[in-house]
């Protein structure tokens, strides 16, 4: 009977440890079918699905070869999304500024030379922990990285080198039977042939209004510049100087009167020159492709007229604009990889061409040299004319910049219209911008 009862209680005491061996079999079992399972997710975590929202302003030349980078970079990327956001210049920022208040800002976005104000907003992302991974820089100009280092970090990549002209419609000087000026032309020469252009020409002015950015070619002339080492470096006479000299070739008939400067725009499909209203405007170089693409017309680059005073031209090689990434991006990386793609592809650069500028990497630029079409190397040689003749440092734009400009631009209609004098407009601007840049550096403080 005991032998029996021992017998039974070894059975039940098997049964129980095959069971708690098979209980931790399964357990065991379904550890490694999750660790198994999180591995599989990391490893698939870098192809998951991928919205990115790309911002960019420009005309429609620079929307459709953007838009086609886009695509071949979707097409080589499946997992990832591109939602396009573009539009004109005008309200670009005002949406940006609203996008970033409310937290909802594009995971990359194109700035100018107000890049440093978004950088001292602490909106974008430092770009270091990429350098060298998913972006590579190492072809770049030094000149243009350190244009978008802030503190020792690096924070956008540039999508162009680019210098300010005058774009002058050659057909027009034609069709009012003047000769061509020379390319070390000064702007007593300019006052003198505005005027006979707009008399030789039925409904079209010598020249529109050259704008603030004229304004920081003019200062540099003068061996005097926007902003530089944390001060303004400029004086009230300087800003009365220039408003004056527009002043007097709307008078003499040289400058398009306010009704028409007030209706241009900085869409080159729109603007004055390709409208026909004058026959110079001033452009930025990499904007040369779109406007001779928006017309008939035959364009040629010039540098700004000299100062025969001081014998400068007063213009630097510059960035055109950036492509930055949102500092609260849920992709960053993938964003620096799109960066990298933008800038350093050959095939994606070859369909950008010059349209944002000269590429700052030095192969795809070599490239785009030997293959240039008539209007790339138009391009290409205007940059290596003020590579030749620039007497000018690149000096970024001023702490506050989107409110400046519209401050110089605000002025140049009040001067327009005769609400207040040349001296007091002039004197107006200048305290009000000292208060805004006060303001921005405060606040970066």
């Amino acid at each position: 009977m005991r032998k029996t009862l021992l017998f039974v209680l070894m059975l039940l005491l098997t049964a129980f440890l095959v069971a708690c061996g098979s209980d931790s079999d399964d357990a065991a079992s379904d550890s490694n079918s999750e660790s198994s399972g999180k591995e599989t997710a990391s490893q698939d975590s870098s192809e998951d699905e991928i919205t990115l929202r790309v911002a960019w302003w420009g005309g429609q030349e620079r929307h459709d070869r953007t838009l086609q980078v886009i695509e071949m970079y979707e097409e080589q990327n499946p997992h990832v999304t591109i939602e396009p956001e573009y539009s004109g210049f005008d309200g670009y920022f005002d949406k940006l500024n609203t996008q970033l208040a409310a937290g909802n800002a594009p995971d990359v976005i194109q700035f100018g030379g107000n890049l440093n104000d978004f950088v001292l907003r602490d909106v974008i992302l430092p770009l270091d922990d990429f350098v060298g991974n998913e972006l590579d820089i190492s072809l770049h100009d030094e000149s243009m990285i350190d244009s978008a280092t802030f503190d020792e970090s690096f924070y956008g990549v540039t999508l162009g080198t680019t210098a300010w002209g005058v774009l002058i419609n050659k057909t027009l000087f034609e069709e009012a039977g003047i000769a061509m000026p020379s390319k070390e032309w000064t702007w007593e020469e300019f006052q003198e042939l505005t005027p006979q252009l707009t008399e030789n020409l039925d409904g079209t002015y010598g020249a529109g209004d050259f704008r603030e950015d004229g304004f920081g070619v003019f200062l540099a002339q003068r061996d005097k510049f926007t902003y530089k080492d944390g001060e303004v470096q400029f004086e009230p006479e300087d800003v009365k100087d220039w408003f004056n000299l527009w002043k007097d070739l709307r008078e003499s008939g040289g400058a398009a009167i306010p009704e028409v400067q007030v209706a241009a725009s900085q869409t080159p499909e729109q603007s004055l020159i390709v409208q026909r209203d004058v026959v110079m405007e001033s452009i930025a170089s990499n904007q040369y492709s779109a406007y001779t693409g928006a017309t008939e017309d035959e364009f040629e680059l010039y540098p700004f007229p000299y100062n025969s005073e001081t014998g400068k031209n007063g213009i630097s090689l510059r960035p055109s604009q950036y492509f930055a990434v949102y500092k609260d991006s849920p992709h960053a990386a993938e964003a620096a990889k799109f960066l990298d793609f933008f800038v350093n592809n050959t095939e994606a650069t070859e369909v950008l061409g010059n349209e944002r500028g000269a590429p700052v990497n030095s192969e795809v630029r070599d490239n785009l040299i030997a293959n240039a079409n008539e209007t790339d190397a138009a391009i290409y040689d205007y940059i290596s004319l003020i590579s030749e003749t620039s007497d000018a440092p690149f000096i970024p734009n001023m702490p506050g910049y989107n409110e400046n400009t519209q401050l110089f631009t605000e002025t140049s209609q009040i001067i327009y219209y005769d609400q207040k004098t040349v001296d007091q407009a002039a004197e107006d601007y200048y305290e009000e911008l000292l208060q805004n840049i006060e303001k921005y550096v405060n606040e970066e403080e």
